[in-house]
């Protein structure tokens, strides 16, 4: 098991979303799969089987950053045990919150940032709605390490927000909490991943829209050598 170690935060963390990430207390509150559901209308059950439909048992995961609710638990429970299931934070607080509320799971539990370096190779990389909240350096650094990280024929597992359909009302209320909350997300609503990617060469993509829109799950295939 991985120890977590002090590391300095990238400004995007500290100046636009310390209230979530560097707040425990409000973490474990929302860290609820029961509210999560309610709050996304069932959603984020979905998008965790959405992830977990992609996965063979037996593959090598790495997760880029931990997740609230139960989708790290759910998709640990889809591997068996040839598979192994790595998660990688930055923020170390974060990586002892999961790791306390996971402690029964053999999941590898990594504090560093991926957007730097990912040093080993997987079957799969998951990164599950966090595109949306990274500056456009540090998301094009860390889509291009995800690709690199990926062994031939491995897959890379994006889901993320994004552009509405015209008819979904919820577009307008997203666009707000967008201008308040969220500054860098609507990227996703006016470029495709695979646009994002600077490596995206090196893969074959498929995508789906998911609730009107809102969501998309992007899957980068890796061409075999």
């Amino acid at each position: 098991m991985a120890k977590t170690s002090k590391t300095k935060l990238p400004p995007y963390l500290t100046d636009i979303y310390s209230w979530l990430y560097l707040n425990p207390k409000l973490y474990k509150f929302l860290d609820n799969s029961t509210l999560l559901n309610i709050l996304t209308l069932g959603y984020h059950h979905l998008l965790t089987e959405e992830i977990n439909k992609e996965l063979s048992p037996h593959a090598k995961v790495l997760q880029i950053g931990v997740t609230l609710g139960n989708q790290i638990e759910q998709t640990y429970n889809s591997l068996n045990a040839l598979g192994s299931y790595t998660v990688m934070d930055i923020v170390p607080q974060l990586l002892d919150i999961k790791r306390e509320k996971n402690m029964q799971q053999h999941i590898s539990w990594q504090q560093g940032d991926a957007a730097k370096a990912i040093n080993d190779t997987y079957d799969t990389i998951i990164c599950y709605m966090l595109l949306h909240e990274l500056p456009p350096i540090t998301r094009a650094k860390l889509l291009e390490n995800i690709i690199n990280a990926l062994k031939p024929e491995g897959k890379a597992i994006f889901i993320d927000y994004h552009l509405p359909s015209s008819y979904n009302p919820l577009k307008y209320i997203i666009r707000a909490v967008n201008r308040l909350y969220q500054p860098f997300a609507e990227v996703l609503w006016k470029q495709s991943i695979r646009d994002l990617t600077p490596n995206a060469e090196l893969c074959t993509w498929s995508k789906q829209t998911l609730f009107g829109d809102i969501y998309q799950k992007v899957v980068a295939s890796k061409t075999a050598k």
